[in-house]
């Protein structure tokens, strides 16, 4: 099936998680060694298997470079230390390897009985520790069981050394708190050998364990497509053996069957394989070797069908160079088989597979420059796509894959203009992919992945009405989504995608019924996105992503609960969440999610404590929040979700200044938090970031515009209890945008 690359071209980006690009902040500690693996010498096999497995693992393209809570990560994790020679006698460490301890980022420790009884094991372990790097000691365990001497009976079975089971203080020795060090498994029946050396690659570079997952099947993978090249070497070889035994016309017409064969086998068989696991950026090198072979029949081959197939493998090598990050390599590709691809339409302008391969390469143009932060260019490439697949499903209706085309055009000039901040326009292209989808359905009601999709329109449009303050229609969309997971869900429950989509419509869908002053709604959606959170935290404890999933949904059942008065349940949701953000950072203490997740757990109880009237900890809590979002804004000053949280900091801490009767110091913050809000600009209709703007500008007295931002808040319906408390006592509807918005307490 020739350019099927509507799904590659999807620019969805996840609505509904922070970025990942991690801060600039200093520079990290410079270590001479990436690891120093400590070990039994019983376990010189698994010491030998780990060490060439770390210093040789091909670390992602796309993640070189990046900063982590670990440092820049590099190319190679070379070197890392193994002491090779026995250890002195004597108790303490040789110099040798306590040099290399301190010049070591990470610790890993081979875990198994004969670890556990070995005093040199404990000793590094407590040495590490002592240097302050207790975030940095991961274990993998190969044998026995960890935390065994606390079960009666299997003591023997212990693989943990007392510096792993218990945390050691600034001598050295081990206290009698409790650690949690952070295993990888290796033993049968757990994470395997693969799996257990991804989660501690995952540790030390301080990255995702699924992006390396990801990286690791793609390596698997790759295998088929060394055989692939072989196969196809040898066809080659083939072909040129039967091409020189060939004269005049015959060789001419066989050489061009055999290269039709050939790239026929890798487009098409090949590709199909690949694309069931996935992968097909691992087709890199067959994709040069089909590229040579078409080099070297020169460009103009006379043979309009080789032209198509070599458009086609330039679309692949492309595909595969962006993956890779090498986006300047990638639009190279993709400009050239544009060039091929308009050549070949001129000379056959009838043909729509013609015109669909000169859209292809727009589209593929468009999301090279989306990734590289050009939205003018990106926009234009995608605009010039979309009338092209337009014309050509309007005269091809049936063809299933050029109508995927055509919804998913709409979806990338949509998220340009989501990006750019025109909504209304955004919201027309969404809309249109849903009558798309709609209509795809109806002509298929079985199909399973096009349900999906329009869930995922139905997201789209609501997040867009939501900050367009269309609250009744955004809650509509994610109710729309909601029933579309629930019957997927209920037909494959083991897609835990799918199960994680709920879990975020769900929260979305408490969101606004909170906006809507439908508290009991909004706290039945987050018991059900809790109760999936529990779930997944209970099947994969080391998956920090879902952490922090779990963490968001304590934190917004906290303020729910706080809202109906029940503030001991709401305390203890706000000190889980605290506690999983801990987690989370102990690990990557540059994670922007869990910041910024910490920072709303922080005023959240801030806004707790005022409630039940501690002053003295509403204070201290608010201005960690503050303080926290003061960090985020110096390095990401357009962060709009600091800057909102800095606004909410300031609104509080005014309102406590101004209780204590010091109006001059409530005054500063509210107009600091009301500079704030500067980044949303004057035409936000984004109900909580306009609620925000209003009760600052009531609390500095500027009540005409004030009211007429709670004029506009009454007309969207926006009934939250936080804002109800201080802007209902004068009706808005009443005060044409002028009257005096009442003061009371926040």
């Amino acid at each position: 099936m020739p350019g099927t690359i509507a799904r590659a071209c999807d620019l969805r980006h996840p609505l509904r998680t922070t970025s990942s690009v991690l801060p600039r902040g200093p520079p990290m500690p410079q270590f001479k060694y990436h690891a120093f693996i400590s070990y039994s010498h019983v376990d010189r096999r698994w010491a030998d298997w780990l060490h060439k497995a770390l210093e040789t693992y091909p670390i992602p393209q796309r993640l070189v470079g990046r900063r982590t809570a670990a440092g820049t990560i590099p190319k190679k994790l070379a070197p890392i230390f193994r002491d090779r020679d026995e250890l002195p006698s004597a108790h303490d460490l040789g110099g040798k390897v306590d040099e290399a301890l301190a010049q070591s980022a990470s610790l890993v420790v081979i875990c198994s009985p004969h670890a556990a009884a070995s005093r040199w094991v404990d000793a590094e372990v407590r040495a590490f520790k002592r240097l302050g790097r207790e975030g940095r000691v991961f274990c993998l365990v190969v044998e026995g069981e960890p935390n065994a001497s606390d079960m009666p009976g299997r003591e023997a079975e212990e693989c943990f050394v007392p510096a792993l089971r218990y945390r050691v203080g600034a001598d050295g020795v081990a206290t009698t708190e409790r650690a949690e060090p952070i295993a990888a498994d290796a033993r049968p029946g757990k994470d395997g050998k693969t799996n257990a050396k991804l989660k501690l690659l995952s540790g030390l570079l301080g990255v995702g364990f699924d992006e390396l997952r990801q990286r690791e099947q793609q390596r698997r993978t790759r295998r088929l497509a060394w055989v692939a090249a072989l196969a196809i070497l040898g066809m080659l070889l083939a072909t040129g053996l039967a091409v020189a035994a060939l004269k005049g016309r015959e060789q001419a017409r066989f050489q061009r069957e055999q290269a039709e064969n050939l790239v026929g086998f890798m487009l098409g068989n090949l590709r199909d394989k690949l694309e069931a696991v996935n992968r097909l950026d691992i087709l890199d090198e067959v994709a040069d070797h089909a590229m040579g072979y078409f080099d070297a029949q020169g460009e103009d081959s006379g043979d309009d069908e080789l032209g198509a197939k070599r458009a086609e493998a330039l679309l692949l090598i492309g595909r595969v160079r962006m993956g890779q990050g090498k986006y300047e390599q990638a639009e190279k590709a993709f400009d050239g088989s544009l060039r091929l691809a308009s050549a070949l339409a001129e000379s056959q302008p009838a043909d729509p597979a013609r015109k669909i391969a000169i859209a292809d390469a727009h589209s593929w143009l468009g999301q090279t420059a989306w990734q590289r932060g050009d939205l003018k260019s990106a926009l234009a490439h995608f605009e010039a796509a979309q009338p092209i697949v337009d014309g050509v499903v309007t005269a091809n209706p049936d063809n299933k894959d050029w109508l995927s085309r055509l919804y998913w055009s709409h979806y990338n000039i949509g998220h340009v203009f989501e990006q750019r901040g025109d909504l209304r326009a955004a919201l027309r292209e969404y809309n249109v992919v849903l009558d798309l989808i709609k209509n795809r359905i109806s002509a298929d009601p079985g199909n399973d992945a096009l349900k999906a999709e329009l869930a995922n329109a139905h997201d789209a449009l609501g997040q867009v009405n939501y900050a367009l303050g269309n609250l009744a229609v955004a809650e509509k969309h994610y109710g729309d989504e909601q029933r579309l997971l629930l019957w997927l869900i209920d037909r494959r429950p083991g897609n835990n995608v799918w199960k994680r989509d709920l879990a975020f419509a769900e929260t979305f869908l408490a969101q606004i019924a909170e906006a809507r002053g439908h508290s009991d709604v909004a706290n039945e959606s987050l018991k059900r996105a809790m109760q999936i959170g529990e779930e997944f935290l209970s099947s994969d404890a080391d998956d920090m992503d879902k952490v922090g999933d779990l963490a968001s949904y304590c934190r917004r059942l906290a303020r729910n609960l706080r809202l109906r008065g029940d503030t001991a349940a709401a305390a203890s949701l706000l000190n889980r969440a605290d506690a999983l953000y801990a987690r989370i950072l102990t690990k990557s203490p540059e994670d922007v999610r869990a910041e910024g997740g910490k920072a709303a757990t922080t005023l959240e109880q801030a806004r707790l404590a005022w409630q039940i009237g501690d002053t003295v900890k509403s204070r201290a809590n608010v201005l960690a929040a503050r303080d926290s979002y003061a960090t985020f804004l110096r390095e990401r000053k357009d962060d709009r979700s600091a800057a909102l949280g800095m606004a909410r900091a300031q609104l509080l801490l005014g309102v406590i200044d101004d209780s204590a009767g010091n109006s001059r110091r409530a005054m500063s913050a509210w107009a600091h938090g009301l500079e704030a809000m500067r980044v949303f600009g004057a035409d936000s209709r984004d109900p909580d970031q306009i609620a925000v703007q209003a009760e600052l500008l009531h609390r500095l007295g500027r009540e005409s515009d004030a009211g007429r931002l709670v004029a506009r808040l009454d007309a969207m319906g926006y009934r939250d209890r936080d804002y109800m408390a201080w802007a209902m006592p004068v009706p808005p509807s009443r005060t044409s945008g002028s009257a005096e918005v009442a003061r009371r307490g926040h």
